[in-house]
């Protein structure tokens, strides 16, 4: 395959860098966009440069700075969208505020970087959506189904997306990871906490049980980003060890995805036969 151009949102730290520098060595040219360019962590890779984009700016602003990437850069063949962060908190602590922000940056944010990009690829009738989701789209969690929420509407609006560029030549593959070792899950990092000791009083004991579970899972979680990075970079390419195998419309990356998935999946579906026949019943008499 022949060089291409990628361009990664979130690519200051995490999975986001690491894909950028997995591209990067395999000779394509990288464009790594950050709301902070100088404060990302820099790499060596000769192949990357860093750009400023951020998602959470009306849809005209992200549309120039988009356009000013593309004069730049050129045409862009690949784009992943990786910009997200974790809100934790119970429903009720949370203002409508926390509750929005977290939406802006993992759905509507994201949204609007594809509505950015779609122009251009559409005008080539050409190009590859990659959606960074999470296995959390797939279960919620007590003190933190917002998050959970969003990564699930995401997921369904990535589908529908798909199959709305298909026939024009697009291709689109969500990714859904587990647990990675990165700054997503880490509480000085793209993590915010809302509860706890200063909640509602009621709430307290899933508050803090869900802090100690976070706090104990510091650094422990099973994923490697830089494997996980690779993964997907052969997923998309077909290279690798996905050589020869079609891009999957959506992507478990990590073995408590591939079980978390599973045993969600699975849940819905002894829901499904143990109400068959009741919920069977409502149909009209013909």
């Amino acid at each position: 395959m022949s060089p291409q151009t990628w361009l990664v949102t979130g690519a200051s730290s995490g999975l986001g860098l690491h894909l950028a520098i997995v591209a990067a060595k395999q000779g394509n040219k990288v464009v790594a966009t950050t709301r902070s360019p100088k404060k990302a962590q820099q790499t060596q890779e000769k192949n990357i440069s860093f750009a400023y984009l951020d998602q959470n700016e009306p849809l005209d602003k992200i549309k120039q700075d988009m356009n000013n990437i593309i004069s730049s850069h050129g045409p862009i063949d690949v784009i992943v969208n990786c910009a997200a962060y974790v809100q934790m908190g119970v429903l009720e602590d949370l203002s409508p505020e926390d509750t929005h922000q977290q939406f802006q940056t993992n759905v509507f944010g994201a949204l609007n970087v594809y509505r950015a990009i779609l122009p251009h690829m559409r005008s080539r009738k050409s190009g590859t959506l990659v959606t960074i989701g999470s296995m959390a789209a797939w279960f919620a969690h007590p003190a933190a189904s917002v998050y959970n929420a969003s990564k699930a509407a995401l997921r369904l609006l990535s589908f529908g997306l798909a199959a709305e560029v298909k026939p024009l030549g697009i291709k689109h593959l969500l990714v859904e990871p587990g647990r990675f070792r990165t700054e997503l899950l880490k509480q000085n990092g793209d993590f915010r906490s809302i509860s706890g000791s200063n909640g509602i009083a009621d709430y307290r004991e899933i508050s803090e049980e869900n802090q100690r579970v976070i706090a104990f899972e510091a650094d422990k979680q099973r994923g490697d980003p830089v494997k996980g990075a690779q993964v997907i970079y052969d997923v998309v390419t077909s290279s690798g060890v996905a050589k020869g195998k079609e891009m999957p419309s959506f992507l478990p990356l990590g073995v408590d995805a591939i079980e978390d998935i599973t045993a969600a999946a699975q849940a819905a579906i002894d829901v499904c036969q143990e109400w068959k026949e009741i919920a069977s019943s409502t149909d009209l008499d013909l």
